[in-house]
């Protein structure tokens, strides 16, 4: 029980950066591009889940719709699990389309993780978590299926619903799960 996927979630309005956040430039490259570097290396099956069709510039991927009645990246999330479970994967690692700085070792430190405890598993760095970072049991669609049909919208608490576990990577001048939401943000960390 170890076939695992990537979904990049990348539907959001993006409206403190402007609108059309994954294609907006850092460092030169579309602020997608490192997060699409990563999981290229990493050689397993991924997609990205986009809220309308044309919000990513074509790419390697394939992309899916995000639930179109449930609003931001719970959204993605389901639409990722029940794609994740059609093509018969046990785990699926989530991330956000707009952190550039993510670990090497992100995939196989939440799989195993994950896999020991039989549950999600979530990135934390200092001293937060980060829920758009999680690996997820395909199993749990019925656990977060339930949650979201409870009127619930947040990615914490469907971690919280499914008894997700944190998995901590040490602290660092830059936090490698930052993520970029303004043009402030692309100012303050093009440095």
């Amino acid at each position: 029980m170890d076939r695992v996927g990537v979904a990049i979630l990348a539907g959001g309005q993006g409206t403190r950066m402007g609108g059309r956040k994954p294609e907006r430039h850092f460092r030169g490259r579309r602020l997608i591009d490192p997060v699409l570097d990563r999981v290229s290396a990493w050689g397993v099956p991924a997609i990205i889940c986009v809220r309308k069709h044309g919000q990513v510039a074509a790419n390697t991927f394939g992309q899916i719709l995000d639930q179109p009645e449930i609003e931001g990246p719970l959204a993605g999330l389901l639409s990722a699990l029940a794609w994740a479970s059609s093509t018969n994967l046990d785990l699926l690692l989530t991330l956000p389309c707009d952190a550039p700085f993510l670990p090497e070792d992100l995939l196989s430190e939440l799989k195993h993780a994950s896999l020991d405890a039989a549950k999600p598993a979530v990135a934390a760095s200092n001293g937060q978590r980060h829920p758009t970072c999680a690996i997820w049991p395909v199993d749990t669609l019925l656990c977060v299926t339930t949650y979201a049909g409870s009127g619930r919208r947040s990615l914490a608490g469907a971690l919280d619903a499914c008894e997700a576990i944190d998995v901590c990577w040490p602290d660092g001048q830059v936090d490698v799960f930052a993520n970029i939401n303004t043009p402030e943000d692309i100012i303050r960390l093009e440095l």
